[in-house]
Order: structure tokens, then C-alpha cells, then sequence
């Protein structure tokens, strides 16, 4: 079985604009006489690659920990899709088939409008991937995350699909569990028979 890695190393992952930096800062050194290393992270639920709860855009809903799992394991397809698109509803057609979770392969920059996340929503998505730091364009984050995670699509975000070609893998990205957080980070995999 083939595993493939496909979370971004959180010092090198790409910051969303309004979030703070992550600072991580060693505290104890076992070169320094110290029993272990230690380390202090400062970072926040959306760091790198994680996924978002329900309540992340949904007052009063599901935390992090609350979320289902089983919608960030199983089989998924994996599609290539321009970079620098505004993907809609024709874009998915005829492209997904039953497949209950997709991840969106758009070099960072491609995402979604109104009409494919519902689209995706009509079709019983469970889930969906994005190598981009959201599906959704900095204009338009409230409507179409509140359309997915208002529906049960769950959302894994930053992820690096640059070496993963186009097809049906299984996923496996379930979250840390941090309660009634608002997101939390995954180590995120795509599983392929040899």
C-alpha cells in the first residue's frame, strides 16, 4: 500500500492573511543538560493544514471535537482543476461520479463558487480537500463555507497535492481533537493500493 503525505510542514505552511504568526520557540535542550526537548507552539486552530468545524462559520454549532470523524476517512478522488479558477457547478459534473469526498488539486489559488458548493452539497459530498488555505475566495468566505459545514461537508484545508496525479485514493485527515475549538490541525494522508 502506498501512503502519501499530504500535510504541509506548519513552519512552511502559507499563512491566511488576517491570522497571527506562528511562533515556535524550544524551551529545553537535552544538549544543554536538559532530560528532553521541549517545545512551546504559539500558533492557531487553521494553521497549516487542519480542518474546520461546523462552528467555525456556524454560531452556536459543532466544536472540532464533536465533528464525525468517518467524514475524513474513505475513499475520495482527487481532480486536477486550472490554477486561478473560480470553480462552478459544470466543473464538477460528470467528474465526481459517487464518489463521497473530492480534493480539489488547484495549485493553492483555485475555489469554489456559490453554485459548486452546492452542487457539492446536492450530491452528498461528505467531504472536501484543498490545497488551497480555504475553497473559498477572501470575498466570499462566510457563504460558501457556511453553505458546506451547514450542510455536513467537511472541510480539510491546506493541503500539498502537487505530486498526487488525478484518481480515487482513501483518505485519512482526522482532526486533533481540541474540543469545542473552531478548527484543529490534521496530518492528513492519501492511501493507494500498489
Amino acid at each position: 500500500m502506498q501512503i502519501i503525505d499530504i500535510s504541509r510542514p506548519l513552519p512552511l505552511a502559507p499563512k491566511y492573511p488576517t491570522a497571527p504568526e506562528t511562533i515556535i520557540t524550544q524551551v529545553a535542550f537535552i544538549a544543554r543538560g536538559a532530560e528532553s526537548n521541549f517545545t512551546v507552539l504559539n500558533t492557531n486552530t487553521h494553521a497549516g493544514t487542519h480542518v474546520d468545524a461546523k462552528k467555525h462559520f456556524v454560531d452556536g454549532a459543532q466544536g472540532i471535537g464533536e465533528m464525525e470523524l468517518a467524514r475524513y476517512f474513505g475513499p475520495i478522488r482527487v481532480i486536477t482543476f486550472p490554477e486561478n479558477a473560480m470553480l462552478s457547478r459544470s466543473d464538477f459534473e460528470g467528474r465526481i461520479g459517487d464518489m463521497p469526498r473530492v480534493a480539489i488539486h488547484g495549485g493553492g489559488n483555485t475555489f469554489l463558487l456559490p453554485s459548486a458548493a452546492e452542487y457539492l452539497v446536492e450530491k452528498g459530498i461528505l467531504c472536501i480537500v484543498t490545497d488551497g488555505m480555504s475553497p473559498a475566495p477572501l470575498d466570499n468566505e462566510k457563504q460558501i463555507h457556511s453553505c458546506l459545514l451547514s450542510n455536513d461537508v467537511g472541510i480539510v484545508e491546506n493541503v500539498i497535492l502537487a505530486d498526487v496525479t488525478d484518481g480515487d485514493y482513501t483518505l485519512v485527515a482526522f482532526p486533533a481533537n481540541f474540543g469545542d475549538l473552531d478548527g484543529a490541525p490534521a496530518r492528513a494522508v492519501l492511501l493507494r493500493e500498489d
